[in-house]
C-alpha cells in the first residue's frame, strides 16, 4: 500500500521574501542572498518540507553544512519539524568532510583510491612535516628558516590553502605574496604529499582533495561510473555558500551536474575566511556563469537587530555592493561610543552600566580585529576580577610575545641570580630564541637545557656561541651577553628596560624577518606595545609587576558566566545582546601599511574583505552596540556633517568604517522613527541609500537628507542641490580644471556657475 504524501502549506509566519524561496520551482538553480539574522534556517526547513510535499523522496535531497555544530542543530530542527507534519524520514544533512569520508571509503572499496588511514590529530601531521623537511634538506634544498616556531603555523595554513584550491602549490604560494624566506613551502608541500601517499594516510583536508584530484584527471565515462558511488541527490541545498572553496565547489559540480537542482544560500558580504581558502567570487559571479538561468532571491530582513544596526550595516556594506540592503526588523538596538578615552576604563564602565540594568555579563561580547587589541581588555578585566570567557585564542599570559617580555622582565628583576623570578621556568628559552642565536636546532636544544639548569650562566652560554661565530654576528652576540648582565639596573624602571631591550637586541627587526606577512609583524609589535603600556601604567619595580601578573593569572579561571572575548572571525554565526567593538583605528581596522586601495587592485580587494569583517562584527549585536572609541573634535564634526573621508586617512585616528556607518545620521533617523522627532534635514553622504531603506519599510518616517559639500566637490551631474539665494537646482556639469567649477540649472533663474570651495551647496535627496 502506498502511503499518501502529507500536504503542507507555506507557513503564514514566513515573510514574502522567505515564501518566494520556499516556493521556488523544481528545476531552476537558485541563489538565496540572506543577510545576518534573516531566518535562513527556518526558510531552508520550509523549502525541504515543500519539496517533500511535492512527492520528492527524502533520499534525493542533500543538505550541506560547513561545520558539525551547524549540521547537528539543523538536523535536530528539521527532524522535529518534519515529524510534526507527518514525515517520518528526513533528508541527509552533512558536513563536507562527512560526505568526503564516506566517498573516500566507497572509492577505496571499488579500487579507485588506495586504502588509507584517516589521521585526525595535528601531531601526526607536524611529525610528517618534520620528516619531509629533513628529506628536503638532505636533497640540497636551501631553507632559510630553521626555527620551527617561526614557520610551522604558516606552513600549516599554506597546506590548507593548497588543499582548498584547484591549483598547484607553487601558484598558490605566489598568490599569497609571502616573504622569500618561505619559498621552500611549495617544495615542502610536494614532499609531504609524497610521504603521505607512501604511508597511506589521509588528513581531514584530503577527504575532499584526494577525490577531486582523482575526478579531475578522469574522462566523462569514468566519472559517470563514480557518480554511482555517491548518494543520488537530485536537489542540493548548500548553506553558508559564501565560505565554499574551489575544491569543494568543483568536486560537487563533477558529482552533481544538471539536472540536479542546486539552491545555494549565503551572503557574500559575510565571507571572512578567505585566509583559509574560501572564495567569495564563487557565489558572487562564478555560480551564475556555471549554471544557466539562475534565479536570485534576497532575504534582506534581519530579525536579530533593529533599524540602527540595519541602517549602519546597509551604509557600510554599500561601499562594497551599492545594491545591498539590510533591513533591521528586530527590537530596537542602541548604538553608542565609549564614555572614556582609555579602552580598559571605557570597557569597565560599559559593563557596569549593563549589569546595573539587570543584564548578565554572559550576554555581552567584546570583539576585536587583532589579538593585540585583546591585551588591554584582558588586563582590565583581570585587574577588576571581572569573569570572562576567552574563545579561540591563547590566554594572555600564554602569548609568545608577552612571555618573551616577561622573560626579560624576570632578568631585570634579578632572574639570572635564581630562576624563581621567572613566571615559568620554560620562559628562559625566550632569552635564547627571540632573537634567534642562529645555531643549529640540536645546538639550541642543548643550550636551552643548560640555561634552564643554570640561569646565571646564560651570558656565558651566549658568549660560547659568539666564540664559534665570526664577524658582525659574533659582535652582536657579545653585546647581547653584556646587555643581559646589565639589565638589573632597570629594576625600578622596568618599562624603560624593556623598551631599551627591544631596541638594543633588534627584536622588532627579528619579527619582521620571521613573519610571513606585514600584518603578522605589526601584530607582534602591537602586542608588545600594549603589554609595555600596562607595565608603564601599573608602575612599581619589575619583581612586583611579575608577582602581580602571577596573582592575576591564578585568580582568573575561564568562567561560563563571564564576558565573551573573541576575534570577529570567531564571532561568525553567533549573536549577543550587547556587543562592544575595540580596536577601531584607521590603519589597524582596516589594516594596511600604506593605503593603496585607490590604485592597486589587490589592496582594494583586501579593503573590501576588511569591510566585510566590520559588517559581520556590528551585525552580531541584538540590543546594544558600543564602539569603544572616543572621536576627536574634528572626527565628531565630520560625522555630524555625514562626511565619509576618502583621502589623507592617516590623519584620522578613527576607522573609516565608522564614518561609512554614518552613526550620527542613523541616530537622527532612529529618533524620527522611534520618537516621532521629525525636524531639520539630516546631513549624510548616504541620503539616497537611507531613502531606499525607508521606502522598503512600512510604516517609516518621511525624512529629507542633504549633504553639505565642503572643499573638493562630491557632486555629479543630475544631483539635486539647494542654494541659499537661488533655491533648488540640478547640477548640469563640473569642470575638471584646477577650480572644478560647478554649473547648476535653477530653472527660471537660469544657469549659474560656482566655485565649490567658496559656495555652500547643499545636496538634496528626498522621498520619491
Amino acid at each position: 500500500m502506498i502511503q499518501a504524501q502529507p500536504k503542507t502549506e507555506v507557513h503564514s509566519s514566513l515573510t514574502d521574501e522567505q515564501q518566494r524561496v520556499v516556493l521556488h520551482d523544481m528545476t531552476t538553480p537558485a541563489k538565496v542572498i540572506a543577510v545576518a539574522g534573516a531566518g535562513k534556517t527556518t526558510t531552508l526547513i520550509s523549502r525541504i518540507e515543500h519539496l517533500l510535499a511535492q512527492g520528492v523522496d527524502p533520499s534525493h535531497i542533500g543538505v550541506f553544512m560547513f561545520n558539525k555544530s551547524a549540521q547537528e542543530e539543523f538536523s535536530e530542527r528539521l527532524s522535529k519539524r518534519l515529524m510534526s507534519v507527518g514525515h517520518l524520514r528526513s533528508p541527509s544533512v552533512m558536513t563536507f568532510h562527512a560526505f568526503g569520508m564516506k566517498f573516500c571509503r566507497r572509492l577505496e572499496q571499488q579500487g579507485w583510491l588506495p586504502s588509507a588511514k584517516l589521521v585526525t590529530d595535528d601531531f601526526s601531521l607536524v611529525k610528517m612535516l618534520r620528516e619531509s623537511l629533513q628529506r628536503l634538506m638532505r636533497s640540497g634544498e636551501k631553507i632559510a628558516m630553521l626555527d620551527e616556531k617561526d614557520w610551522l603555523e604558516d606552513v600549516l595554513l599554506f597546506i590548507d590553502q593548497v588543499k582548498a584550491s584547484d591549483l598547484p602549490a607553487s601558484i598558490v604560494f605566489d598568490a599569497l605574496g609571502w616573504s622569500k624566506e618561505r619559498q621552500f613551502f611549495p617544495a615542502l608541500y610536494d614532499e609531504l604529499e609524497r610521504l603521505r601517499k607512501r604511508n597511506n594516510m589521509r588528513f581531514f583536508a584530503d577527504l575532499l582533495s584526494d577525490p577531486y584530484e582523482l575526478l579531475s584527471e578522469l574522462g566523462e565515462p569514468e566519472r559517470v561510473r563514480i557518480r554511482g558511488l555517491v548518494p543520488d541527490f537530485r536537489y542540493l541545498l548548500i548553506d553558508e555558500f559564501q565560505d565554499i572553496n574551489p575544491c569543494q565547489y568543483e568536486l560537487l559540480k563533477l558529482l552533481y551536474p544538471a539536472p540536479c537542482q542546486w539552491m545555494i544560500v549565503g551572503d557574500v558580504q559575510q565571507c571572512i575566511y578567505e585566509w583559509r581558502g574560501a572564495s567569495p567570487d564563487i557565489m558572487a559571479t562564478q555560480f551564475d556563469k556555471d549554471f544557466s538561468k539562475v534565479i536570485t532571491y534576497p532575504l534582506s530582513t534581519s530579525f536579530r537587530f533593529g533599524h540602527a544596526v540595519g541602517l549602519m550595516a546597509s551604509s557600510v556594506i554599500s561601499e562594497n555592493d551599492p545594491d545591498a540592503l539590510v533591513i533591521g526588523a528586530g527590537e530596537r538596538t542602541r548604538v553608542s561610543f565609549a564614555r572614556a578615552p582609555k579602552t580598559g576604563k571605557a570597557l569597565l564602565g560599559e559593563l557596569k552600566a549593563w549589569v546595573d540594568e539587570g543584564k548578565a555579563l554572559s550576554d555581552t561580547a567584546v570583539l576585536v580585529r587583532l589579538y593585540s587589541d585583546m591585551v588591554p581588555v584582558q588586563l582590565a578585566l583581570m585587574h577588576k576580577g571581572v569573569p570572562y570567557q576567552l574563545h579561540g585564542d591563547s590566554p594572555l599570559l600564554e602569548n609568545r610575545q608577552i612571555r618573551m617580555l616577561m622573560a626579560y622582565l624576570a632578568v631585570i628583576a634579578g632572574g639570572l641570580e635564581g630562576s624563581g623570578a621567572f613566571f615559568r621556568p620554560d620562559d628562559i628559552e625566550y632569552l635564547l630564541t627571540v632573537p634567534s642565536l642562529g645555531a643549529s636546532v640540536a645546538q639550541r636544544k642543548t643550550l636551552i637545557q643548560q640555561a634552564k639548569q643554570s640561569p646565571h650562566l646564560l651570558p656565558q652560554i651566549i658568549e660560547s656561541v659568539a666564540d664559534a661565530t665570526d664577524g658582525w654576528r659574533a659582535k652582536k652576540l657579545y653585546e647581547r651577553a653584556d646587555w643581559l648582565r646589565s639589565l638589573t639596573m632597570y629594576r625600578t624602571d622596568p618599562a624603560q628596560g624593556l623598551a631599551h631591550t627591544l631596541e638594543k637586541l633588534g627584536v622588532y627587526r627579528y619579527f619582521e624577518s620571521t613573519s610571513s606577512k606585514d600584518i603578522q609583524t605589526q601584530e607582534k609589535i602591537a602586542t608588545c606595545d600594549a603589554f609595555m603600556a600596562y607595565v608603564r601604567g601599573v608602575g612599581g619595580d619589575a619583581k612586583s609587576i611579575l608577582e602581580q601578573l602571577a596573582t592575576l593569572n591564578e585568580r582568573h579561571t575561564d568562567d561560563s558566566h563571564g564576558v565573551h572575548l573573541m576575534t570577529i572571525h570567531k564571532s561568525k554565526g553567533l549573536e549577543f545582546d550587547q556587543v562592544l567593538l575595540s580596536g577601531l583605528q584607521e590603519g589597524r581596522f582596516p589594516y594596511y601599511d600604506e593605503d593603496l586601495s585607490a590604485i592597486d587592485k589587490q589592496a582594494a580587494t583586501d579593503l573590501a574583505s576588511e569591510r566585510r569583517l566590520f559588517y559581520v562584527a556590528i551585525t552580531r549585536a541584538k540590543q546594544k552596540l558600543v564602539l569603544l572609541e572616543t572621536p576627536s573634535s574634528d572626527e565628531h564634526k565630520r560625522m555630524k556633517l555625514g562626511d565619509i573621508p576618502r583621502a589623507a586617512l592617516k590623519s584620522l585616528s578613527l576607522s573609516r568604517f565608522v564614518f561609512e556607518a554614518q552613526p550620527y545620521a542613523v541616530s537622527r533617523i532612529c529618533e524620527a522613527w522611534y520618537l516621532d522627532a521629525n525636524g531639520e534635514p539630516i546631513d549624510t553622504e548616504k541620503g539616497a541609500l537611507f531613502q531606499r531603506y525607508l521606502n522598503a519599510v512600512t510604516p517609516s518616517p518621511a525624512l529629507t537628507f542633504r549633504h553639505r559639500v565642503e572643499g573638493k566637490s562630491h557632486l555629479k551631474p543630475g544631483d539635486k542641490v539647494r542654494h541659499d539665494q537661488f533655491g533648488q537646482g540640478v547640477v548640469v556639469r563640473q569642470e575638471q580644471g584646477e577650480k572644478q567649477m560647478i554649473f547648476v540649472d535653477f530653472g527660471e533663474i537660469g544657469l549659474k556657475r560656482f566655485n565649490p570651495k567658496h559656495t555652500q551647496l547643499v545636496k538634496l535627496s528626498s522621498r520619491t
